[in-house]
């Protein structure tokens, strides 16, 4: 980025946040950059473009809207010479660290800089980045349905939620979205939920996928159910408590694909040693737990003001 003007102090009502358009609303962060403004002043300054006898805020949107809602009249602002290409590269430049952006931001500025008639290889040498990188970026957008896009700009849509979704097409997209949300599902359990959906070829199976998305995921994966906490159990013993049962359950399954035919024997026998091996030793470490829980309950039934039915 070239080298930017001495700092000064603009009006706030100046100031264009026009190129917000490729960041997403965070309304928490604005309220602890205005607590940030409020105790300890400005303490980094703003960067903008000119464009048209205007300036164009790149940099700083947390830190204007911050300062309307406590209304500031004027902010230290420093004015870059970029062309409309390489505002976007210096946008991405000026969010590394710590408080770097969302991917979904990084993927509305590449497609801004794409728009300008770049190729992905350009783009990637132009931000500095592997062309994979900018190819993923831009398969976020691309692939998803553009009010889900939207919805994550405005921080409605979880943006895990919506990388599970992009193997579907984007009218399903809206449908099962809408349920996850409705159900208050995370990535992982949307990610089932998108499973169980493309391997229902039935439209009403899909629809009741759609209608009650929790409880169809019960029914599909119960080893994912996590029961309440016990409050008698320490945090090891809670996650015992969780992991037993998948444990469990999937030994299950495991068991009723065995043994492999002789076609897949000969590539699966190394993974087949490894489970032989950790097996063993996790059968060795349950044997004396399992003992010991026996003894346990032995011993609690026989103790004084115990009784039996």
């Amino acid at each position: 980025m070239e080298e930017l003007a001495t700092v000064s102090s603009r009006p706030v009502a100046s100031l264009g946040t026009g190129l917000h358009r490729a960041r997403c609303t965070r309304p928490a962060l604005v309220g602890q950059m205005a607590a940030s403004l409020q105790k300890h002043g400005q303490l980094t300054p703003m960067v903008a473009v000119e464009r048209g006898g205007k300036l164009e805020l790149i940099d700083g949107f947390k830190r204007h809207a911050a300062a309307l809602q406590l209304g500031l009249t004027t902010l230290l602002v420093r004015v870059a010479a970029l062309d409309e290409t390489s505002q976007w590269a210096a946008m991405l430049a000026l969010n590394q660290g710590p408080a770097r952006m969302t991917e979904l931001e990084e993927a509305l500025i590449i497609r801004e800089i794409v728009k300008a008639g770049l190729t992905q290889l350009q783009v990637a040498q132009l931000v500095g980045r592997h062309k994979s990188w900018v190819s993923r970026r831009m398969g976020l957008v691309e692939r998803l349905h553009p009010e889900l896009v939207e919805g994550m700009r405005l921080g409605i849509l979880h943006p895990g939620v919506a990388r599970r979704l992009l193997g579907l097409p984007p009218g399903n997209q809206l449908q099962v979205a809408t349920a996850a949300q409705t159900a208050r599902l995370g990535p992982r359990d949307t990610e089932l939920l998108v499973s169980l959906w493309q391997r229902a070829k039935d439209a009403e199976i899909r629809k009741q996928l759609l209608a009650q998305p929790a409880a169809a995921l019960k029914v599909a994966f119960p080893e994912l159910v996590r029961a309440a906490p016990d409050p008698r159990l320490t945090p090891g013993g809670q996650q015992l408590r969780w992991l037993l049962p998948q444990l469990a359950g999937l030994a299950a399954k495991v068991a009723r694909q065995l043994p492999p035919s002789r076609q897949d024997l000969h590539l699966l026998a190394p993974y087949l040693a490894r489970a032989r091996q950790e097996i063993s030793r996790l059968a060795s470490a349950l044997g004396p737990a399992a003992s010991g829980a026996s003894a346990s309950a032995s011993d609690a039934a026989g103790a004084p003001g115990s009784s039996s039915s």
